[in-house]
């Protein structure tokens, strides 16, 4: 299909919106108000537990697990003594008393306190046993009466007691403080909530925050360390939100700057800013409207991306408006022009910038889904806003007398781009071969591209929390990372088998070898409804420390837990079902690594079929999200480029009609897709739900300019009839706007360079990186390619010459 053709289509398009503005202006600003309207309920998604769907596996079985053993999440504090002496002091103590009150009595859904203050210690005695509380009549001020306490607690060693090292650390100077929650549901949810779950979690984390962070707790004798999902939500809020408020600011402060130096008029400042907020605020209260949340970690990309591709259309049809109207004079004419010369390429960049991040929909996660989802239609809010709103402005005005000191209307930068068109075509070769040996020496990082999923690998040590993070897990008992396995059983009674027990044991033992298990001292922390079952044979067997195991009888097991889940009802539950034929694991993690997760999931699978073979088994919390997180967003991020790439290719190739021209016209697209995974390897940028989006945003972006220079070259072409002559042209009218929009992309992004945040700084180090090696790609190797190829056919002699002119300042 001739371009011609297409434009003469989009002239028709410039003069109905000229005929029809008023009437356009006022539906415009309807829509526009009514969809802002939705805003009033936007809200965030926040955290990793949003990140799969109602019918993933992983939300199943999380749900399986609650259904059994109640909400999955919980909240801890840790508190360490500072200095001399330990946490069973007088003073101490009642700190921990206080704040376990505090806890209890005002964080939503509360449900099980779990203290020092507040623990079960099964105790043999002359009638068999007893279950005692160490503090049950009060935190007594007799030292002998303190000191009494404190031995119970830590009566034994590590070994057979389970409370040390877990709980209470050896030395005394580390404790925990757990909180267990009711279910998310009910009345209170309702009436307080709204019925949304994630207010809830924010209503928790934000509560434990202000406990913690109050007066009453402030004291150079000890310090407190909070944790839990919602305690972590609720600080990605208070400073992730606000860092990526702040990049969306500044970044849209910048494009004021820039357009106002590079247009130098306030119109070209004005319009682009009010189709950005208008395109962008209409999309997102849109979504709004439908119930939509959007991702907290993501939001700022795709509003960063509205920004930038409003600044891109804007410069093109602002600059080619001011072409037309230095030869004509005339406004509504230049207008016309302008639409008839600009519609069909920046519809089709807009297509397949869409065609980009609609590739996401495709990755199985929720925030990357609705990241491309968003993307795709703030970038179809832009053209639109941007290509009606922006002629029909321009319409407005009075006419001027042509330039008649130059007739082609070209400034003194458009002939530089000009003669530099000329200079490729005569250095193609030169030119094709050092691109070719450039990208070589890219393509080996690529391979080294690892993956990293987890929040304060992501977030970086500059982040405040991510520092204070790193204090916690130096404790003995810290830790942040966890999860949990569940075995069930289809029979009643399973687990009084001791050949079923004897498999938990095992299993544990093995859990306790895998290399991001916690160790507290000589202890793997790794807890079971085990522990009880030794705490109470111990206890019945006078509290003698060589009766601390699980008996391997078969009648003595199954009483001891009957026994056990009577006297010790509420630990024993935390573990087993009523049945005795659901049991679960939970193990802290020392750290997260992507690589040694991964591994230890297949290692856990593997053990659980051969030991229980007859079972269903599930993993759930930290490690295993974290590594189907990583899992995904590897092959997500190889299906969104992959599938980015061919979409386009075919876009391409049928925009031209020939197959040819299309992969030509890839190149360019390609080589910047090829410099970012490159330094992604070579600097050891991983992968993660951040710069995952970098490829198929480049490439989005990038295959812009491409569309306008091999557009007008076809354009040209059809006018000129030479290659050389048509190139000329089209780097005269297009390649200042080419410059200028990819300098301003990369200002924009360059605040992400100030964030604390360590994949923001990275997210803007490589979209700067792919940006100006998708320019430069423009600016050599394909005017170098279709010089050499001439895509287009043969050349044919006209009567038209590009004048020899004197060009404007």
């Amino acid at each position: 299909m001739q371009v011609s053709r297409l434009n003469h289509f989009f002239g028709k398009i410039g003069q109905a919106q000229i005929r029809f503005r008023w009437a356009i202006l006022a539906v415009f600003t309807i829509i526009t108000l009514i969809c802002c309207m939705g805003l009033t309920q936007f809200s965030f998604s926040l955290g990793d537990e949003g990140w799969f769907g109602g019918s993933d596996e992983i939300t199943i079985n999380k749900k399986k697990y609650e259904d059994v053993f109640g909400n999955l999440n919980g909240i801890g504090v840790l508190v360490i003594k500072q200095g001399d002496g330990d946490l069973f002091s007088e003073d101490m103590l009642k700190v921990i008393d206080r704040l376990g009150n505090r806890l209890r009595d005002e964080i939503p859904f509360a449900d099980r306190l779990t203290s020092i203050i507040e623990v079960d210690i099964p105790v043999g005695n002359e009638e068999g046993f007893e279950v005692k509380k160490p503090f049950k009549d009060g935190i007594p001020s007799d030292s002998a009466e303190l000191a009494k306490a404190r031995a119970l607690v830590m009566r034994g060693s590590e070994q057979t007691n389970a409370l040390i090292n877990s709980l209470v650390s050896d030395n005394g100077k580390e404790s925990w403080i757990f909180l267990s929650l009711l279910p998310f549901e009910g009345k209170t949810l309702d009436e307080q909530f709204n019925g949304d779950k994630d207010e809830v979690t924010l209503a928790i984390g934000y509560k434990l925050m202000e406990i913690i962070e109050s007066e009453e707790f402030q004291s150079e004798g000890y310090k407190l360390y909070g944790s839990g999902v919602p305690y972590e939500d609720a600080k990605e809020e208070r400073y992730d939100v606000p860092e990526y408020g702040k990049c969306v600011m500044l970044g849209f402060v910048v494009m004021l700057i820039f357009l106002a130096l590079f247009l130098r008029n306030i119109f070209g400042v004005i319009v682009p800013a009010f189709a950005t907020l208008g395109a962008i605020a209409s999309v997102l209260g849109a979504m709004s409207f439908f119930g939509v949340k959007a991702d907290s970690t993501l939001i700022s990309l795709p509003i960063v991306l509205g920004m930038a591709l409003a600044v891109g259309y804007s410069v093109h049809y602002i600059n080619m408006f001011k072409l037309f109207f230095r030869r004509t004079g005339k406004r509504k004419e230049s207008v016309v022009m302008c639409v008839e010369e600009c519609g069909w390429s920046v519809l089709f960049t807009v297509i397949t910038t869409m065609a980009s991040f609609v590739s996401f929909l495709f990755v199985d996660m929720k925030p990357l889904s609705w990241m491309g989802k968003t993307a795709a239609l703030i970038v179809f809010a832009i053209y639109i806003y941007v290509s009606v709103l922006i002629p029909i402005l321009l319409s407005f005005g009075k006419d001027s007398a042509p330039d008649t000191a130059n007739e082609m209307g070209a400034t003194k930068l458009d002939m530089h781009f000009s003669r530099w068109a000329g200079f490729v075509q005569k250095k193609r070769w030169p030119i094709i071969i050092t691109s070719i040996l450039v990208l070589a020496a890219f393509i080996p990082g690529i391979f080294k591209i690892t993956a990293r999923v987890d929040y304060d690998a992501v977030s970086g040590e500059k982040m405040p929390y991510v520092q204070k993070q790193k204090e916690m897990l130096a404790a003995k008992l810290g830790n942040r990372y966890s999860y949990s396995v569940m075995i069930q059983f289809d029979e009643e009674g399973a687990f009084k088998d001791p050949q079923n027990m004897n498999a938990l044991l095992d299993f544990e033992k093995f859990l306790g070898t895998l290399s991001l298990t916690k160790w507290s001292g000589g202890k793997a922390r790794v807890s079971s409804v085990t522990s009880i079952l030794k705490e109470m044979n111990s206890a019945l067997n006078e509290g003698k420390e060589e009766f601390y195991k699980v008996p391997e009888d078969e009648y003595v097991l199954a009483q001891l837990m009957e026994l056990s889940s009577i006297e010790m009802r509420e630990d024993f539950n935390d573990f087993m079902d009523e049945e005795f034929k659901i049991t679960t694991v939970n193990v802290d993690m020392s750290r997260y690594a992507t690589e040694e997760a991964r591994d230890n999931v297949a290692a856990i699978q593997t053990k659980l079929s051969e030991l229980f073979p007859k079972a269903h088994s599930s993993l759930l919390g930290d490690m295993i999200q974290y590594a189907e997180m990583s899992n995904r967003t590897v092959f997500g991020g190889i299906k969104s480029i992959g599938f980015s790439i061919i979409i386009i290719a075919i876009m391409l190739i049928a925009a031209f009609a020939s197959i040819r021209t299309g992969l030509i016209s890839m190149i360019p697209n390609i080589a910047p897709v090829i410099l970012v995974g490159g330094v992604m390897g070579y600097m050891d940028y991983a992968l993660d739900f951040g710069t995952v989006t970098v490829m198929p945003m480049i490439l989005g972006i990038a295959v812009d300019d491409t569309i306008h220079l091999t557009t007008h070259l076809k354009m040209g072409l059809e006018k000129y009839g030479t290659y050389s002559i048509a190139m000329e042209s089209c780097f005269r009218e297009i390649g200042k706007s080419m410059f200028l929009t990819t300098l301003i992309l990369c200002a924009m992004f360059t605040v992400y360079l100030f964030s604390p945040m360590r994949f923001l700084f990275i997210v803007g180090v490589l979209v700067i990186f792919g940006l100006a090696g998708a320019l430069l790609a423009d600016y050599t190797i394909s005017p170098a390619l279709l010089n050499v190829v001439k895509p287009f056919g043969k050349e044919k002699q006209t009567s038209l010459r590009i004048p020899e002119e004197q060009s404007n300042s």
